[in-house]
C-alpha cells in the first residue's frame, strides 16, 4: 500500500513535495529559489518516483522538510534584502513601489500598521514576506513632483 500524500523530497538540494489535489490526482511542487514559494513542475515526478532515493534524491519527514524550507527562505530573504533594488513609483497608495527583477514583478504593499507588519513584498502578485523596516540596500524613488505640488498647494490653501 502506498503511503498518503504529501511526500517530501530534495532533488539536487531543491525541496520538492508531491501533494494530493482535490480531484484525487497528485501534483509536484518545487521550491522557487527566487521567491521562496513553491511552483508546479511535473518534470520532478520522474526524479522522485523513478530515480529512487539516494541518487541525488533524499526523502524527508514533514518536520525535516519544513525546517529545510524555513532555512532556505531565511537565507533568500537576507540575500534579497542585502541586494540593491531600485524601486519605481506605481501611483497606487496601497502598492506604491514596483521593480522588475529577472522577468518577475516585485511589488511593495503598505499594510494596516501597527496591526500588521509595515510592508509586504509580493512577487508576481504572491506574498513572499513581511517587512517591518525598509531594507537599507533598497532604493526608494524620490517623491513624485505631482505629489509635492499637491502638498504645496494644500499648504498655501490653509
Amino acid at each position: 500500500m502506498t503511503k498518503p500524500y504529501p511526500w517530501y523530497y530534495a532533488v539536487n538540494d531543491r525541496p520538492v513535495k508531491i501533494v494530493l489535489l482535490p480531484d484525487g490526482s497528485a501534483d509536484c511542487l518545487v521550491f522557487d529559489f527566487t521567491t521562496g514559494g513553491f511552483i508546479p513542475d511535473r518534470s520532478y515526478f520522474s526524479r522522485t518516483l523513478e530515480t529512487g532515493i539516494g541518487k541525488d534524491v533524499d526523502q524527508f519527514t514533514e518536520a525535516e522538510f519544513e525546517q529545510i524550507v524555513a532555512e532556505l527562505r531565511r537565507l533568500i530573504s537576507e540575500s534579497r534584502q542585502a541586494t540593491p533594488i531600485t524601486w519605481e513609483h506605481t501611483g497606487d497608495g496601497e502598492f506604491p513601489y514596483r521593480a522588475e527583477i529577472k522577468g518577475r514583478t516585485f511589488t511593495i504593499r503598505v499594510n494596516d500598521f501597527p496591526d500588521e507588519p509595515l510592508y509586504s513584498l509580493l512577487v508576481d502578485g504572491q506574498k513572499i514576506e513581511d517587512l517591518e523596516d525598509w531594507p537599507a540596500a533598497w532604493v526608494r524613488p524620490g517623491i513624485p513632483k505631482a505629489l509635492l505640488d499637491m502638498v504645496e498647494k494644500n499648504k498655501q490653501g490653509n
